[in-house]
């Protein structure tokens, strides 16, 4: 089972982009989009066509503002899956962050991590949606279920998963209150699998400012994360970022499963 995530940066952009091209060639089981920023009625005929072919769509955009946020899974049908828009917090799920879908072997909480933003005014709305988020991980392993949680989680977890970590210390997405959160993550029996597969290697990165070329340079972050149960470690037979992949300052990042 492959499965993949993609901060898309505002879904109409991609598809200017060539995204359906590349969704076609990828053919995924089940992905996650973030930064729609689009409500699924504008969208033209063609392109839902195009999604809906070989799988159904969970389409989750911002109710609090328009063009703002917004995700999107889709998995393909006869998978199994139902889905769940937000987590059952208000001020969260107006955003349209996260889609909770559970299938068969696995629920896959995926979406849009909130931003601590400039002078870190919403890092008290990110450090709740983090406490949040983590009581949901417990919630469900005490049920019996099996985690993938993967988005745009907006943190690099450690010094390893940004090219400048020292001129970064207090900046947004590694402060240490953030990068505290992603550990509680992980408290809850996730693993990080792209970096348990590989400890040491520099230079994996998902995210590059658009300023200063940043990309050619590889200067950029590791914010797209996937998370497993460790119960699913097992199953990982591949863990992969994509930079080759344009579109988006973002790139996508994939799993792919043994089931």
């Amino acid at each position: 089972m492959k499965i993949i995530s993609w901060n898309v940066n505002g879904f109409r952009s991609a598809l200017k982009s060539g995204f359906l091209d590349w969704f076609k060639r990828e053919d995924p089981d089940v992905l996650n989009l973030q930064e729609v920023r689009v409500e699924w009625e504008e969208l033209d005929l063609f392109t839902r066509d195009e999604l809906t072919a070989r799988h159904e769509v969970c389409w989750f955009p911002a109710a609090s503002k328009k063009g703002y946020s917004g995700t999107a899974t889709l998995v393909r049908r006869g998978l199994g899956f139902t889905h769940t828009k937000g987590m059952g917090v208000p001020e969260v799920d107006a955003e349209g962050r996260i889609i909770v879908s559970r299938g068969p072997a696995f629920t896959f909480i995926a979406g849009y991590f909130p931003n601590a933003s400039a002078e870190l005014v919403r890092l008290p709305f990110k450090r709740q949606f983090a406490k949040d988020l983590a009581a949901l991980m417990r919630a469900r392993h005490a049920a019996g279920e099996r985690l993938v949680v993967v988005g745009d989680m907006n943190v690099a977890p450690e010094e390893i998963d940004l090219a400048n970590p020292k001129t970064n210390r207090k900046n947004p997405g590694f402060t240490d209150e953030e990068r505290e959160d992603f550990r509680g993550y992980l408290k809850e029996g996730m693993v990080d699998i792209l970096r348990a597969r590989h400890p040491t290697e520099k230079g994996l990165y998902s995210w590059w400012s658009q300023r200063g070329n940043a990309r050619a340079k590889n200067v950029g972050w590791r914010i797209d994360i996937f998370l497993v149960s460790e119960g699913l470690v097992p199953a990982v037979t591949d863990a992969k970022i994509h930079p080759d992949v344009r579109g988006s300052d973002h790139c996508p990042v994939s799993l792919t499963l043994a089931l």
